[in-house]
């Protein structure tokens, strides 16, 4: 039998010591992966990411996982790209076919409408069957970047493009128009009204801003619906550029879409629409052929309440 010197101390202690120290070991093996854990979750913006199980999908799934915890910031549009007339115009002029549509109201008219509003408003079942029919017909709505480098760039458009237009922004629009866009995945060009911005039933700026960071069209629609042709060179000024300058400080780009109050333009309208910068500019004169010679004065075709989807075909054939 051995036994204990005097500086040996009793097993029982021994084995209190080593069971204390194994306790201190694990808890700082929980404390650092539980550090590991929350930092490895954190995306750039400090937002914690809810863990998922390992899936076939691997880092991609993460990514995508990132990328629904995350929002583009308000002063960024990744799809805005500068625009600019060439130094040479096309010679001979570029023409292309782009039946270009207008709307105006959509939705239910309200009790009390009257008859011209009556007549500006596309009912919902009407403007679904509508965009349903280009769908499964084969058409395919380009945007005004597209309709402008086909025209001063030589830049082909797909087959049967057509354009699709909403003046004024009423927020029928946002409410009707944008979820059946979304549904079929068309762009459109939505004209502003800037002064109406925010009054009711007119489209509210955050509104008009989320519009642009889907990658749809914004454009001017003046700053107060005047007529153009009956106004001098301030006035001129404050309806074109002033609505221009006001678009670009909430989207945070400049705007090149135009469309004239009425479809009424003459050739000092068109002179401060090429000042204050725009590009291409819509009427309401009807037709479907779009020429570099004309890029303010695109024809379009008017969508009314009783176009209906047998008018319809008929207008983009």
């Amino acid at each position: 039998m051995i036994k204990p010197t005097e500086n040996s101390a009793p097993l029982s202690t021994k084995l209190t010591i080593s069971l204390a120290a194994m306790l201190v070991i694990l808890a700082l093996v929980v404390i650092a992966t539980a550090a590991w854990y929350t930092l490895g979750s954190k995306g750039a913006d400090g937002i914690v990411i809810a863990a998922e199980p390992a899936s076939a999908t691997g880092t991609a799934g993460n990514q995508q996982s990132f990328a629904a915890e995350t929002k583009t910031s308000p002063e960024e549009k990744t799809s805005f790209v500068p625009l600019a007339f060439p130094a040479a115009l096309p010679s001979p002029a570029q023409t292309v076919k782009v039946p270009t549509l207008m709307f105006h109201h959509t939705g239910e008219p309200p009790a009390d409408a009257d008859e011209l509003r009556l007549g500006l408003t596309v009912s919902t079942a009407d403007l679904e069957a509508q965009i349903a029919y280009l769908h499964q017909a084969g058409y395919q709505p380009v945007t005004e970047a597209q309709l402008f480098k086909a025209l001063f760039a030589g830049e082909p458009l797909p087959p049967k493009p057509v354009m699709l237009t909403f003046d004024d922004g009423y927020v029928d629009n946002y409410q009707v128009v944008v979820p059946i866009l979304e549904k079929y995945g068309f762009p459109a060009t939505f004209y502003i009204v800037t002064d109406m911005v925010g009054t009711p039933e007119y489209m509210t700026w955050d509104q008009i801003v989320e519009l642009d960071r889907k990658g749809m069209d914004i454009g001017s629609h003046t700053a107060t619906h005047a007529d153009l042709t009956t106004l001098g060179t301030s006035g001129l000024q404050a309806e074109v550029a002033g609505s221009a300058e006001a678009l670009k400080a909430h989207l945070k780009h400049p705007v090149y879409w135009f469309c004239y109050p009425a479809g009424k333009y003459d050739a000092d309208v068109i002179a401060s629409l090429r000042e204050a910068g725009y590009l291409l500019a819509t009427s309401t004169d009807p037709g479907e052929q779009q020429s570099s010679d004309d890029p303010f004065v695109l024809m379009r075709y008017r969508v009314r309440s009783n176009t209906g989807l047998e008018g319809f075909k008929e207008i983009v054939r």
